[in-house]
């Protein structure tokens, strides 16, 4: 053999040779990507479902404050109409009252 042609094989065996290095470089870091991307779609999924979860707290959330508001109010409405009822009723047991202690002076003296 010519030694041109014993250099263009040698050419040839190292570019196969450096093809396939990098080749396989490359399928180790599609392999390791692939793994870094099912990490991080399990963590999208995670994030999701604590998303979802808030989600429902936080209705459930409104939901109590608007029942908490309506009692708040329910509420209001019966001690307002309780405190002048609780008024009429003071007064009318405080005069009986006063009346029976003049009455029991009067006995007394």
């Amino acid at each position: 053999m010519e030694t041109k042609t014993i250099l263009k094989y040698a050419a040839v065996v190292v570019v196969v040779t450096g093809s396939l290095f990098v080749a396989y470089n490359a399928q180790d870091e599609i392999t390791d990507q692939a793994g870094e991307i099912k990490v991080l779609q399990n963590q999208i999924a995670v994030l999701n479902d604590t998303a979802a979860q808030n989600e429902e707290l936080i209705t459930k959330n409104k939901a109590l404050e608007k029942e908490v508001k309506n009692l708040e109010a329910k509420l209001g409405t019966k001690t307002k109409v309780a405190a002048p009822q609780k008024i009429a009723k003071s007064k009318s047991l405080a005069k009986p009252k006063m009346a029976k202690k003049a009455h029991k002076k009067a006995k007394k003296k």
